[in-house]
Order: C-alpha cells, then sequence, then structure tokens
C-alpha cells in the first residue's frame, strides 16, 4: 500500500479512538499504523548504504524497486506476536493501540502488495523466513525492472497515478503499467 494510504487509513483510526477521548490509544494507533514504516528507513540507510535522505529519493528508491536488503524489523509476526501477549497482559492502552494499527497496517500490506509479487507475502512478514534468505529483497519479492515513480511526489506518495503503481512496501516495483481511465 502507498505511504498515503496507510496515513489516511490511520488517521481514521486515530479519529475513532480520539472520538472516544482514547488519546493513549490513538497514539499506539498512529505509531502501528503509519510510524511503523520507519523501519524502511533504517534499511534504507543502514542496510543499502543509501545516504540520500530527500524523501523524494527515499520514496522513489522504493516505487521503482532498488531495495537490495529487507530487513523490516517492526514488519514481523513475531514482533507482533510478543507485542500482542504484552498488549494483552499489561493492558496498556497504547501498546494495545500499537499492536491495532500495525496488525492493520500489515493486514493492508497484504492485501495491496500481495499481488505485486510471485513469492508467499504472507511468509515475507516472517522476519525468521526473511533471515532465512539472508534478507535479499530480490529472492523474497521476485525481480523485476525498474519501474519509474509517478510523476510528482505527492501522486507517489498517494498512488493517485495508477491503481496498481508499486508504493513504498512493495519494494521490487511488480506492477502493470495500466493507468486509470
Amino acid at each position: 500500500m502507498s505511504p498515503g494510504g496507510h496515513l489516511a487509513t490511520t488517521a481514521i483510526a486515530c479519529a475513532v479512538a480520539a472520538v472516544h477521548q482514547q488519546w493513549a490509544l490513538a497514539a499506539g494507533i498512529a505509531a502501528g499504523g503509519f510510524l511503523i514504516d520507519v523501519d524502511h528507513a533504517v534499511d534504507y540507510v543502514a542496510f543499502d548504504g543509501k545516504r540520500d535522505l530527500r524523501p523524494g529519493a527515499f520514496l522513489r528508491y522504493y516505487t521503482e524497486g532498488h531495495m537490495h536488503r529487507a530487513v523490516l524489523v517492526l514488519h514481523s509476526w513475531e514482533l507482533f506476536a510478543l507485542l500482542a501477549a504484552l498488549a494483552w497482559t499489561s493492558g496498556a492502552a497504547w501498546l494495545i493501540g500499537y499492536v491495532a494499527g500495525g496488525l492493520m497496517h500489515l493486514a493492508l500490506d497484504l492485501v495491496y502488495n500481495g499481488r505485486l509479487t510471485p513469492h508467499s507475502i504472507v511468509m515475507f512478514y516472517s522476519f525468521t523466513y526473511r533471515a532465512a534468505h539472508r534478507f535479499q529483497a530480490a529472492r523474497l519479492l521476485g525481480v523485476s525492472p525498474p519501474r519509474p515513480m509517478p510523476e510528482g511526489f505527492w501522486a507517489a506518495f498517494f498512488g493517485l497515478t495508477d491503481a496498481e503503481s508499486p508504493m513504498l512496501d512493495s519494494p521490487t516495483g511488480h506492477a502493470s503499467a495500466r493507468r486509470r481511465g
């Protein structure tokens, strides 16, 4: 799913929590639903060695399918199992919100990114599975030629130019070139 899609769905979920004055829950949802993608930035810098920190360069790197490593620590079933157990036992509203927001994020990734890879998208979200494949994006997600980013940063951020354009969470860029009519 596009980063803008995650931002919009997270904002709606946070608004529902805020209407009920559940501020800790809303903060957790925001972190789990949108800020979870900070691990893409960590991979970009720490594992792929990129130093161009401009948002457009970062987004282009992912949308055009240049990612080499897919460590993505925060996008893992194992982490969510641990956090769900902690949320259950602690009852901490912010942690419950983080788990809810993060699971919403992963569910949207499964739906939108699953059609972009020839391999199991469900398995991709297992940290152990990614580690077994040495975090190599091409082995995990398949290989495709780089695809041009939709024109303009905001169009790419919100996925406005192509109904199936590759987005931030679909690093190899498997999508048709079909444009919306």
